[in-house]
């Protein structure tokens, strides 16, 4: 992959780059810029808080939506694909506040991507939870730019996702693999401190925690 010295990190939800990508965030010769999709006012907050005590730019989307998709897919479809991720996304949130959720995307990238040229953007594997693999579709289809895939966690250690991630595997090759020994202590306690909406998810995700499971990146 290389040295990536100026990285947008698109991330679904609020919490994704700090779970995922936290060896962009906390290296200090890496220019990071981090776009949130969802647009949560609370989860937006907490954001703003966390972005601005690591002095790192940030922005959001203005579509007005919640995503708590993940609950209901998972009761519903044994693993996650594109066509049953959009299929039921159409169904959660309407064709109209998808489209408008895609549009945005779009928008804000290119404008960015037109005004900072030099980045490269960093979006979801989209494995594991269907509102991740959505944002990974509509960057891989109507972005010229080319992507670089972080690996999501928790969802795609689960043992669900394993079918995924061997599909996955035949088609993006990683492209580095980081460990995170050096700065897990820190992401996790950024994690508690900043993302108290998300406490639930670091309680009851402790085990995936305590197993320092690398930071993984890919490449089509």
């Amino acid at each position: 992959m290389g040295k990536i010295k100026k990285v947008l990190i698109i991330q679904p939800h609020s919490d994704d780059a700090l779970f995922c990508c936290s060896s962009f965030l906390l290296a200090s010769d890496c220019k990071v810029k981090v776009l949130t999709v969802e647009n949560d006012v609370k989860r937006i907050a907490e954001d703003t808080k966390l972005y601005g005590f690591l002095d790192i730019p940030y922005s959001h989307l203005n579509v007005e939506f919640k995503d708590e998709s993940y609950y209901g897919y998972n009761k519903e479809y044994p693993e996650v694909t594109i066509e049953d991720s959009l299929n039921y996304l159409v169904t959660y949130f309407g064709n109209k506040t998808l489209n408008e959720i895609e549009e945005a995307i779009v928008k804000w990238v290119n404008d960015f991507m037109k005004k900072n040229p030099g980045y490269r953007i960093l979006v979801p594997w989209g494995v594991g939870h269907p509102f991740h693999i959505f944002v990974r579709n509509v960057c891989e289809t109507m972005l010229d730019e080319k992507l670089m895939y972080y690996r999501d966690f928790p969802h795609s250690f689960k043992r669900r996702s394993r079918l995924q991630v061997e599909k996955q595997k035949e088609i993006y090759r990683l492209s580095s693999s980081v460990e995170v020994e050096e700065f897990h202590d820190i992401k996790w306690k950024l994690a508690s401190k900043f993302y108290r909406t998300q406490s639930g998810l670091q309680f009851y995700e402790q085990g995936y925690i305590r197993k320092k499971l690398p930071e993984e990146f890919y490449e089509l």
